[in-house]
């Protein structure tokens, strides 16, 4: 009886050994078949105005440059590229698998304005709302997360 016992419990704990083993190895995030995701890799974030010009640079979330805007008034064209690992600049990734995003910490100082249809876009506008000062983060977002932040850079709203 003892033995035919021990037999059994051997049997169930083998099954569900292989059950668990079996579900673990046929996962979908394990699937070799699927693409690796390629994310977004960059160490820094260049600004340029409308007449190319380099308006801010930030490396590593570190910047000594400040954006400016006017108080009641749309800033020129600003367009967004980044450093690669290598300190090169390169262009943001193909808007097709990621898009910027941005966060200004005082909203009611500044706002970002795209143009319709081109939200979530490499290219924006500064709006000044008051006079003062708030800092204005960029992302590089992907399937609803971010894949790069710039670091604070620092907005003053004359």
């Amino acid at each position: 009886m003892f033995l035919s016992q021990t037999l059994h419990r051997l049997r169930f704990l083998l099954a569900y050994i292989l059950l668990v083993t079996f579900m673990l190895a046929c996962s979908d995030d394990d699937t070799p078949l699927q693409a690796e995701e390629e994310h977004f890799e960059a160490i820094g974030t260049v600004v340029y105005d409308a007449s190319a010009a380099l308006t801010l640079s930030i490396l590593r979330g570190v910047t000594t440059d400040t954006l400016y805007a006017v108080n009641g008034e749309l800033s020129d064209h600003y367009t967004v590229k980044f450093y690669d690992e290598d300190e090169n600049i390169i262009d943001p990734p193909d808007e097709e698998h990621a898009e910027m995003g941005y966060e200004v910490t005082d909203t009611s100082i500044l706002e970002i304005w795209q143009h319709p249809g081109e939200e979530g876009g490499f290219e924006f506008h500064l709006r000044g709302l008051a006079v003062g000062q708030t800092t204005l983060e960029l992302f590089v977002k992907h399937e609803g997360h971010n894949d790069y932040r710039s670091g604070k850079i620092p907005v003053v709203v004359r």
